[in-house]
Order: structure tokens, then sequence, then C-alpha cells
């Protein structure tokens, strides 16, 4: 990866120690945040600093720098040394803005913060080789952010080797320490993988769980059950299959208050209106059935950008 700049910043109390050697990997355990100058951006950092203080982790705010090329095109050749010095400093000084505010939030959390020319999706995969979770603004807000983690959200997505959290405002944030982690089943591997990251969180967070299993739509699926169908005992049927599927987790994780459920709908439209009630909905990068998809599809892109609360997508 090439770095243009990197600097590295421990603060303990007042002071803010710089380095000037280029920084260009991702200290294990740290938890990466993606710094764009988004107004919603001091949320998902006072996310982190929490996860970070639960978890006695290090933060990595990074910033990448937008393409000149891909912006401007050819026509700016000659004005691009003032236009990258420009990106530049507009990148730095968000980073600034970020460091100031985790060393308001806890002066003893070890800060690390660099700038990349690298593309986004490059910088993803680089940086979730070792983080331990990526954590990116997923509201579109000018220019800028648009370049650099905007429409390509679900993109650098995919391209994660970690869990990445799409961040999302409440707008009752107060409350929100005290809502459950939400958790779609689907039996594959990786929803599994979800499960097991959900009850994680939901343990470190003092949260409690409610996984999910999104089964057969009645209004949709009755002519394929020819027609009489037994949905009460559908539903039991379905609850006793996750039921088995969660019980290894809750003995693992006993502090952790788990309920399960199953609903006949949409995993867009189940997990979407859970989102109203969760402290955090977790999905796998994929799916099979009706959770099929739940990254490179629409089910994704829809919780990423419309849920009412941050999305963790487990690969």
């Amino acid at each position: 990866m090439r770095y243009r700049l990197g600097w590295t910043a421990r603060i303990r109390s007042e002071e803010i120690i710089l380095s000037n050697e280029p920084v260009d990997s991702t200290r294990a355990n740290s938890i990466c945040v993606g710094i764009d100058g988004s107004p919603d951006e001091a949320g998902a950092v006072r996310w982190a600093v929490r996860l970070a203080q639960l978890q006695h982790s290090h933060i990595h705010l990074v910033h990448a720098l937008p393409s000149v090329e891909w912006v401007f095109g050819d026509t700016v050749f000659a004005a691009r040394q003032g236009l990258d010095s420009e990106l530049h400093h507009v990148g730095q000084g968000y980073l600034d803005k970020a460091v100031r505010l985790v060393n308001e939030l806890d002066p003893d959390i070890e800060v690390q913060s660099s700038i990349s020319d690298a593309s986004s999706v490059e910088l993803m995969k680089s940086l979730s080789a070792n983080a331990s979770m990526m954590v990116l603004t997923s509201v579109e807000s000018g220019p800028l952010r648009d370049f650099a983690f905007g429409y390509s959200i679900v993109e650098m997505v995919n391209a994660a080797q970690c869990p990445v959290l799409a961040w999302r405002p409440r707008t009752d944030e107060n409350m929100s320490e005290t809502l459950p982690i939400v958790v779609g089943v689907d039996g594959s591997e990786p929803s599994r993988r979800a499960l097991a990251a959900a009850f994680e969180l939901a343990d470190t967070l003092s949260a409690a769980l409610i996984a999910v299993h999104v089964g057969a739509v009645r209004e949709k699926d009755e002519l394929d059950y020819g027609g009489a169908v037994d949905w009460q005992h559908l539903r039991e049927a379905e609850r006793t299959w996750l039921q088995k599927i969660v019980d290894p987790l809750r003995e693992k994780y006993p502090s952790v208050q788990a309920t399960t459920q199953s609903s006949g709908s949409t995993v867009a439209r189940e997990l979407r209106a859970l989102s109203a009630a969760a402290q955090v909905i977790v999905v796998g990068s994929r799916g099979r059935g009706r959770l099929s998809g739940a990254i490179l599809g629409s089910v994704s892109q829809n919780l990423i950008h419309h849920a009412e609360c941050p999305v963790l997508v487990v690969h």
C-alpha cells in the first residue's frame, strides 16, 4: 500500500506525540474508522471509542484521498499538484478533528492516523487484514464523501476481510445503549458466523440479543405449500430449528439474554423494521434462501442505507 503521509498519534492526557514514519499497516486488534468529513462522522468515532474502551483496543483513523483524474479528468493535469495539496489539506483536517474527538472522549486510547492515495477498496482490503473491525459512515453527504466512502460502501464491505460496521445515527441516540443486538440467521455458514459475532458483541456491550429467522411468507408462499398450511406449526418448527443453532452460543455467553423469533416477511422488510428498536443489526456477508445476496444484492444496500441503527456485516 502506498501512503502519501502517515503518522501515529499516541494520546496520553494532553500530550500528542507524532512520528514522521509512514504508516503502512494496521495493528492487530485495532478498530479502523473511515474518516471523510461527513456530518455524522462524530457518531461513528464515538461508537468506535466505546467499543475500544470495552475491548481494550487501539483505533486507526484513515482517510482515502479521492483520485484527481477520476473526479476531474485530464483537463486538470497542469493544476494537479495544487489539487493534490488541497485535498490532502482537507483530509488532514478531517483526521485532526477526529483525533481531537478521541482525545476528548478517552485520552488513554492509542490512535493511529493516516492518509492514503490508494483507492478506498484497496485500502479496505489492506487494512481489514489485521483489523478487528472496520467502521464506516453510511449516509451520503457531499462530493468528497461520495468519492471516498459514499456510493461504493457496498463494494468496500465486500472487499473487507473483517467485520464492517456501517454506522447510521439513531434519532434516540441516548437510548441506544439499552437496546438489543438483532441478528439475521438462515443456517448458512456466514449467518452462523454473524450469530457468533452478534453474541460476542452483545456480551461486550452488555446487551440483549434477538436471533431472527425470516421464514415462509403466508401471502407469497401459500400456493407453494399447496394452499392448506398450518402456519402456527410451521413457525414453531422454525423457532425450534433456530433454537438449536442458538443454544450452543447461549451456553458460551451465559450473561447474554438471548431470544429467538421466526416471522414470515422479506428479509429487508423484517430487519429494517426491527432496526427501529435495535442497537445494531448483524448480518452475514452471504446467505442462502431469503438471506441470499445479503451484501451483493438489494437487502444489504437497503439496510446499509436505510436501517435505523448501525449494520454490522460479518464475513
